[in-house]
């Protein structure tokens, strides 16, 4: 019996990860085509140097890169680390989502619902990294769907969720102002106030935490190496969203080692 259940449930993860993958390859996609105004859902895949289109062999997930060895197939320009590490952490992101959810007890909604803020996450932190933008098109969808799962699955915790999303949006906002747009800019705005709303109180604090702390360490260590100079600009967005993933999975253990261990 344990040997069956090990069997499905090994089936299960590598299905789970084969279709985070894919997920993953149409996300860099998204990526792509809105930072170069294109629509992301028409039109068929098309290398960025040469503009030829792709076929199905030139976008297979992961295996298509291994195969091309990092090439286009038509014009031989190198192919970014970029996709295969976002395919293969989508994958990874989406068996892990997955499996929380199940030991969480939640429905097959609630779990679709974590899926797509997780895969919302990913393409932001891509976005933000590569060309500095976080699309309205991708945390505005994001935003409305958190308030209507709170609505529907959690109506008691709400205010909670709209205090929290509200509180953090407003002290990013005063940090923009403070700062005239140079340390962080609207878009960290709103991207906040959509972890606020996922989040709620108190795991909105340990992703903020998290993200200036790991924000604050990577840029010390980024002038140190001399690739970044004292003052200049950094996006934030990769080390919201990285925050935002950890607190939701393991937020709350986060939150009690806090209460337990630090404040006694």
């Amino acid at each position: 019996m344990w040997y069956t259940e090990s069997v499905m449930s090994a089936l299960q993860s590598i299905f789970l990860f084969v279709f985070g993958i894919c997920i993953g390859s149409f996300l860099n996609c998204v990526v792509w085509r809105l930072n170069h105004d294109c629509s992301p859902l028409r039109g068929r895949s098309f290398c960025p140097k040469c503009k030829h289109k792709l076929g199905w062999k030139d976008n297979i997930p992961l295996l298509s890169f291994v195969l091309l060895r990092g090439k286009c197939r038509y014009c031989r320009s190198p192919i970014s680390w970029q996709y295969p590490i976002v395919e293969l952490a989508t994958g990874i992101l989406t068996v892990v989502s997955f499996q929380l959810s199940v030991v969480r007890g939640e429905d097959s909604l609630s779990t679709v619902y974590w899926l797509l803020i997780t895969y919302a996450l990913i393409t932001l932190f891509v976005s933000d990294l590569g060309y500095q933008t976080i699309p309205d098109e991708i945390v505005f969808p994001a935003i409305i769907l958190a308030i209507l799962y709170s609505i529907l699955y959690s109506p008691f915790s709400i205010l909670n969720s709209l205090l929290a999303g509200a509180g953090a949006a407003g002290f990013f906002l005063f940090l923009v102002m403070v700062t005239r747009g140079r340390g962080m800019g609207m878009g960290d705005v709103k991207l906040v106030a959509l972890m606020g709303l996922v989040l709620g109180w108190p795991k909105i604090i340990v992703a903020l935490f998290l993200a200036f702390l790991t924000g604050a360490f990577i840029g010390v260590i980024l002038i140190l190496l001399g690739k970044k100079r004292f003052g200049q600009h950094i996006p934030f967005g990769p080390f919201l969203t990285s925050a935002t993933l950890i607190s939701l999975f393991w937020g709350g253990l986060i939150w009690q080692w806090y209460l337990e261990k630090i404040m006694g």
